[in-house]
């Protein structure tokens, strides 16, 4: 296996951003010396601008820019198709639509060999662009918190040997799922603070529609995540308070003010690590926090429950696939 880096970058319909991101992944002051950009089943013009791109640019580069397409359609199992085209010690992960510094690669290989770290973290800093998605940030990851994330992560190949690859088939968990394993198995793993991203656009959802349509989306396929247990306790209060609503209504009602107090209140500043929303966008923290909360939950609770019904229905076609295979 060579030494260096290889950058892996799944896209999806990101013809808006796949030039920008190339090209600041081209001009990073420590050259990658592979590129391998993942088509995610993309229906827009994205590959061809990208095929354009390397056909103009390779040769200004020292990196070796590559464009592959393997049918996936989601990003984990994108990411897996990139970590396998690899043949350099350590690979790099970004995201087209992120911001990211020119010097990004070179503060994380002098920080993994500073501190002799096989999984070197960045992180991704978030604000939002109105007040939907502010108070979705809030209430999520946190607001203008740095929260650890595998986009900027930089991560010798061997360590996917011991943790595995990402999860296929998900849209959203896949990366959870992934550094839940790192911190499981990997001693020499570690957070680069001095590394952060940003979005461009949306960082969660920018209209309470797509904000619900997002949570349902990410929640779906949770479920029967290793050491991920947050799906089984929403699915728990969700009975409990259920069966309240027909033997108590009164404390019922208690319990939703306590809910919402968590909601507006307690849950944003936990994420967020201080009250700093509060302070920044008071009426959006009074009147915006609750309705988003109240959203994302109900969006989860949905999600969970079709993500059951995807587990009961893989399961009898597994079991009906078995039955056929033993006829034939």
């Amino acid at each position: 296996m060579n030494d260096g880096i290889t950058v892996v970058v799944p896209y999806y319909n990101e013809q808006q951003t796949i030039i920008s991101t190339i090209e600041r992944v081209a001009q990073q002051t420590l050259s990658a010396k592979c590129a391998i950009f993942v088509n995610s089943s993309s229906t827009d013009d994205s590959s061809k601008l990208l095929d354009k791109w390397i056909e103009v640019n390779q040769n200004n580069y020292s990196t070796q820019f590559k464009n592959v397409f393997e049918n996936t359609s989601n990003p984990g199992s994108s990411k897996n198709v990139g970590i396998r085209y690899t043949d350099t010690q350590w690979i790099a992960f970004m995201d087209c639509g992120q911001k990211f510094d020119s010097d990004w690669l070179y503060k994380q290989f002098s920080h993994g060999k500073k501190y002799n770290l096989d999984v070197i973290f960045g992180v991704v800093y978030l604000s939002g662009i109105n007040w939907v998605d502010r108070c979705a940030v809030t209430q999520t990851y946190g607001y203008k918190h740095n929260r650890p994330c595998v986009p900027s992560t930089l991560v010798k190949k061997a360590v996917f040997d011991e943790t595995g690859l990402f999860l296929e088939g998900r849209r959203s968990g896949y990366d959870l799922s992934w550094r839940i394993k790192v911190k499981k198995v990997i001693k020499a793993h570690g957070i680069n603070k001095n590394v952060k991203i940003a979005y461009r656009g949306a960082n969660y959802a920018p209209t309470l529609k797509l904000l619900f349509k997002k949570a349902i989306l990410y929640a779906r396929p949770a479920l029967g995540l290793d050491g991920y247990y947050i799906p089984y306790l929403y699915l728990i209060c969700f009975t409990f308070f259920s069966y309240l609503v027909f033997l108590d209504i009164d404390l019922f009602i208690k319990l939703v003010i306590v809910y919402m107090i968590t909601r507006i209140f307690i849950a944003p500043i936990i994420k967020s690590h201080g009250i700093i929303f509060f302070k920044e966008h008071p009426i959006e923290a009074l009147f915006g926090l609750g309705i988003v909360g109240l959203l994302i939950d109900i969006g989860k609770i949905t999600g969970y429950f079709k993500g059951i019904k995807d587990y009961i229905v893989n399961k009898y076609k597994g079991n009906k696939n078995l039955v056929n295979n033993d006829k034939r």
